[in-house]
């Protein structure tokens, strides 16, 4: 699902007021032209600002990876000028008289980006998208939600965490900051080195997004889940750490298709609504055997798109009848009938939801908002299979069918407007 709205009404808002911007800034790098899937916002924060002229006016060089140092200048210049440096934090790979110290040690004392190993500061070294979505994150604040996702308990009190970054990535995912290229091959992962046309999109979603939308992720800071069985345990700490795997059409695997593969083909790691369903839920069947990744065996769960599992559903559950691991199917439209069916998700308790959408796997509230609104009815799977048998990943058995290629993927869900 893309978030249409959100992109489209932040672009014509600055298309609107680039007639106002002084000369130099029609001026484009010349490695950056007008039909440069990122110009807008490459123009936006290296020409209209100079927060990325870390090459000069001529030169953007949107395809090289950001590095740690000109990562720490560009969000120290946009989010904290004026902050004084604390003469204590020093590195042994860099000088206090060097230009960029300043940068590095305010990125440190505010938590922005934590010092290398052994201490160092290794500003040359490439960015991962996690340490990223980390840095811009906390530059833009949001502690108090990044904490709330660290601390999701159930009703007694236990704990799942999330992988270490996750909280940041689940947010930067949730708020949009990363583009959801319509060549899934190019979309990026967690551990995906970042690059300066990357950073550029983030850093121009980060600044241009309206105020209300940062402060609904308000919505994460306190989450509570209700008491889970053993096996809805499971497969809650299990969903939550797919977090920071991209949006793929018709993925339902963490990795490209390998040779053999039953269920179509995708060209990296990642999940659409029902993909994702399949990765957490299905049971070894049909070929397919995420299962064998987890400590659970799954449901069974023949139908890979998400209107046709909300056609083969036989009782519709209301919002009031969900429990964990019920499927919920939305429709875009308002519709009722599994016909209007588009995006599908999996209900976690106390109005909270995983699905994977644009930007990925993600938590969800949907106790109200958009896809309370927009919910058709729930589906419960049947009774869990036992443990995963292992076999080789990607190898169809004997006998079973491969996916029909038409049930692969899921068209886009209209837009979401992420307000709780």
């Amino acid at each position: 699902m893309r978030r249409l709205v959100l992109r489209l009404t932040v672009l014509l808002a600055l298309l609107a007021s680039a007639v106002l911007l002084p000369a130099q800034a029609a001026l484009a790098f010349t490695d950056v032209p007008s039909s440069y899937w990122d110009y807008t916002a490459i123009t936006y924060v290296a020409t209209t600002h100079t927060w990325m002229q870390d090459y000069g006016t001529a030169l953007f060089q949107p395809l090289t990876r950001e590095n740690r140092t000109y990562l720490a200048r560009s969000l120290v210049t946009m989010y904290a000028p004026n902050e004084p440096i604390d003469p204590n934090i020093t590195f042994p790979d860099l000088p206090v008289t060097d230009p960029f110290y300043p940068y590095a040690n305010v990125a440190v004392k505010l938590g922005w980006i934590l010092p290398y190993w052994g201490g160092r500061w290794a500003g040359g070294s490439s960015v991962p998208v996690s340490l990223f979505d980390q840095a811009l994150i906390n530059a833009m604040g949001l502690s108090v939600p990044v904490a709330g996702l660290n601390n999701i308990r159930d009703g007694s009190g236990k704990l799942y965490p999330l992988a270490s970054r996750a909280a940041q990535m689940q947010l930067a995912r949730w708020l949009g900051l990363h583009y959801d290229h319509t060549d899934d091959s190019l979309d990026i992962q967690q551990s995906t080195y970042i690059r300066r046309d990357e950073v550029a999109y983030s850093l121009w979603m980060a600044q241009t997004l309206p105020q209300w939308s940062i402060d609904a992720t308000s919505i994460f800071d306190s989450i509570t889940l209700p008491i889970l069985t053993t096996g809805q345990q499971g497969f809650t700490s299990y969903e939550l750490n797919q977090i920071g795997y991209p949006y793929i059409w018709a993925g339902e695997w963490n990795a490209v298709s390998p040779p053999g593969y039953c269920c179509g083909s995708q060209p990296q790691g990642g999940f659409d609504c029902s993909g994702f369903v399949w990765w957490v839920l299905k049971k070894y069947e049909d070929g397919y055997n995420a299962a064998q990744f987890r400590a659970y065996g799954g449901w069974s769960l023949h139908e890979r798109s998400s209107q046709l599992m909300a056609q083969m559903t036989t009782t519709h559950l209301t919002y009031a009848q969900l429990g964990p691991g019920i499927l919920m199917f939305f429709a875009s439209d308002g519709g009722t009938n599994w016909t209007d069916v588009d995006h599908v998700g999996i209900y976690m308790g106390n109005g909270w939801m995983m699905h994977s959408t644009g930007g990925g796997p993600q938590l969800q509230y949907v106790g109200s908002g958009y896809y309370h609104d927009t919910f058709v009815y729930g589906r419960q799977l049947k009774a869990s299979s036992g443990p995963p048998p292992k076999v080789p990943t990607g190898v169809r058995l004997p006998g079973a069918p491969a996916a029909n290629s038409l049930f692969a993927g899921d068209p886009p869900i209209g837009p979401d407007s992420n307000a709780p």
